[in-house]
C-alpha cells in the first residue's frame, strides 16, 4: 500500500497541475493480457436491450443511487427492475416491474429493496431502444453527479484520472463494479497514482453482486491515480464516483463509466475554458511497450477560428493530464471541443473531468456554479441520439427556471455537411447545419420544458453531449447512440 508519507511528493505534484500544461504520470506495470476493445459509446440498438448501473452507496453512505428511467417514445413501457447489493456470497437479486407511461420519467431508489446494503447497483431490462436508463448520485457533503449507465459489459476498463487527497481535500475515488452473471468474476486492478504504484490482485466479485473498491484506501494522498481494470475470469460493467470537498478538487460529486478498452480517435464534445472553469483531458495508453504520439485537435463553433493542436507524448503503461485552463491558446475562442488522436495507431483511452468554483459577476467574470463533472470520449457515432435534459428535483425547486445548459452536437466527418434535426417530446424544435470538423452548442434551455428527452436525428453520423446546470451543481455526459454506432475512424 502506497503510504500518506508521501507528502512532499504530492504537493509537487499539485504545484505542476496549478503552474503547467502536462503531467505525465508514472510508469504502469506491463500486462501480459492480449489487447481487446469494446466501443464506449452507450447504444441500445437491439430489440431487447439491458442496462448496466455499476451504482453507488445507500442513504448513509458517501453517495446514494437513484436510478431514472426515461421513455421517449409515444408508447408506454414495463421495464424489469434488478436490484444488486454488495456482499461475499452470490445472491439472488430482488427483481420487480416498473410501468413508465408515454414520455414519462420515473426514479428509484435501489437500497430501499435491499435495506443495510452499503452499496447497490442495478439492472434495467427494456423492450426497444426508447427507454434511456441513467444513475444519479448525491453526495453525502452536497452535489450530484450523473451518468448513463451502460449497455455492455466487458473484461477490461480504464479509469484515467482520480484523485485521493482525503485529508486535505476530502477526496474519496470509488471504483464500481457490478457482476450481472450466475458466475464469479475475478479481476487485477493495476493503480498507477503520482506517488508510485500499487495492485490489487485477485479481486472476486461475487455472482449478481456489486463491489466498491475504495481506491483511497489503497493509494492515500495521491492528486491523481489511473486505474487498469483487467478480469482475470468473467465479465462486469464498471463506473467510478469521485467525491471532494476542497479549494483545489471543488466540491462535489462526478460519476462517470470506466472506458471499456482503447481506440486510436476520441471525441469529448463538452469542453471549455473560463474564470471558473479548470478542464483537465486524460489520455492513458495501456499499451506495454508502444510510445503513442497524440494530438489534441480543437474544434471550435466559429468557422473562422483554427487552433493548432496540442502535442502529448504517452509512453508505455502512462497517464498524461492536460490542463486546458493553462494553454493560451484557447483564450477567447468561445466553445470548442476536443478531438484526441493517436497518430501512430497506437490505441489510447480518453476522459475529460471539469471543476468550476463560484465567480462574483460584479468583477466582470461569468457567474458560474460550483460542481465537478466527468464524460467519457466517444470513439463511435451516430445517426439518432437520446438525450435525457433535467435537473435533479433538489436544484429545479429552487431554480423555477428549469433547466439549463447546453446540447453539444459534434460532425466527425471531414468532409460532408451533417443536416440536424432536434426534437422535443416528438415535436421538431431546430434543424441546424454543422460543417465538417465543427461542433455547434444549444441551449436546453430555449429548447424546451423543465424535463423532457431532446432526440437528435442527423443525416450524418454525430456525436452528441450534455452539459446539465442546476443551483448547485452540473454534470456532462455523452448522449445515448439509439441507431448502430459507427466508427468515427471509419468517417471521411
Amino acid at each position: 500500500m502506497i503510504r500518506s508519507t508521501r507528502v512532499l511528493a504530492i504537493a509537487a505534484i499539485v504545484g505542476l497541475l496549478l503552474a503547467g500544461v502536462v503531467v505525465d504520470l508514472p510508469d504502469r506495470p506491463s500486462s501480459a493480457g492480449e489487447s481487446r476493445y469494446t466501443s464506449a459509446v452507450v447504444a441500445p440498438t437491439a430489440a431487447v436491450n439491458t442496462w448496466f448501473c455499476p451504482g453507488g452507496s445507500g442513504p448513509q453512505g458517501i453517495a446514494e443511487l437513484t436510478v431514472q428511467m426515461i421513455n421517449g417514445s409515444d408508447e408506454a413501457h414495463t421495464v424489469t427492475v434488478s436490484v444488486l447489493a454488495d456482499g461475499p456470497a452470490a445472491q439472488e437479486p430482488v427483481m420487480f416491474p416498473v410501468d413508465i407511461g408515454p414520455r414519462g420519467r420515473v426514479l428509484i431508489q435501489p437500497s430501499e429493496r435491499v435495506p443495510g446494503a452499503q452499496w447497490v447497483g442495478a439492472m434495467v431490462e427494456a423492450n426497444g431502444s426508447d427507454v434511456v436508463v441513467e444513475q444519479i448520485l448525491t453526495a453525502s457533503q452536497g452535489g450530484v453527479g450523473r451518468s448513463p449507465c451502460l449497455t455492455r459489459v466487458t473484461d477490461r476498463w480504464v479509469v484515467s484520472n482520480g484523485a485521493t487527497r482525503s485529508a486535505v481535500e476530502q477526496e474519496r475515488f470509488v471504483v464500481m463494479l457490478l457482476n450481472p452473471f450466475p458466475d464469479d468474476a475475478v479481476a487485477d486492478i493495476e493503480l498507477v497514482a503520482d506517488v508510485g504504484r500499487d495492485s490489487i490482485d485477485g479481486l472476486v466479485i461475487p455472482a449478481q453482486r456489486v463491489v466498491a473498491v475504495d481506491v483511497t484506501d489503497e493509494v492515500t494522498v495521491a492528486a491523481t491515480v489511473a486505474a487498469f481494470i483487467n478480469l482475470v475470469s468473467g465479465r462486469v460493467a464498471a463506473s467510478w464516483i469521485q467525491i471532494a470537498d476542497g479549494a483545489v478538487a471543488g466540491r462535489g460529486a462526478r460519476t462517470a463509466p470506466a472506458v471499456p478498452g482503447a481506440s486510436d480517435l476520441w471525441h469529448l464534445p463538452v469542453a471549455g475554458v473560463g474564470p471558473a472553469r479548470r478542464d483537465v483531458v486524460a489520455v492513458s495508453n495501456p499499451s506495454a511497450a508502444d510510445v503513442a504520439e497524440v494530438d489534441l485537435e480543437i474544434m471550435a463553433e466559429d468557422p473562422g477560428v483554427e487552433v493548432s493542436p496540442i502535442e502529448i507524448t504517452v509512453r508505455p503503461g502512462r497517464t498524461v493530464l492536460v490542463d486546458l485552463a493553462e494553454q493560451g491558446r484557447l483564450g477567447g475562442i468561445g466553445p470548442f471541443s476536443v478531438v484526441v488522436r493517436s497518430l501512430a495507431e497506437v490505441p489510447v483511452a480518453a476522459s475529460i473531468t471539469s471543476v468550476t468554483s463560484a465567480v462574483d459577476s460584479t468583477d466582470g467574470g461569468d457567474e458560474e456554479v460550483t460542481g465537478l463533472t466527468a464524460t467519457g470520449g466517444a470513439d463511435a457515432a451516430s445517426r439518432r441520439w437520446l438525450v435525457p435534459a433535467e435537473v435533479p428535483d433538489s436544484d429545479r425547486a429552487a431554480s423555477p427556471g428549469g433547466a439549463t445548459g447546453s446540447l453539444v452536437i459534434v460532425n466527425p466527418s471531414t468532409v460532408g455537411i451533417a443536416a440536424v434535426d432536434v426534437h422535443v417530446d416528438g415535436e421538431s424544435t431546430r434543424s441546424v447545419e454543422i460543417g465538417p470538423g465543427r461542433s455547434r452548442r444549444l441551449s436546453l434551455a430555449s429548447l424546451g420544458a423543465d424535463r423532457f428527452v431532446v432526440q437528435v436525428d442527423s443525416s450524418a453520423p454525430v456525436v452528441v453531449g450534455r452539459e446539465l446546470v442546476g443551483l448547485t451543481s452540473r454534470s456532462a455526459s455523452l448522449g445515448v447512440a439509439v441507431e448502430e454506432p459507427v466508427p468515427i475512424s471509419s468517417l471521411r
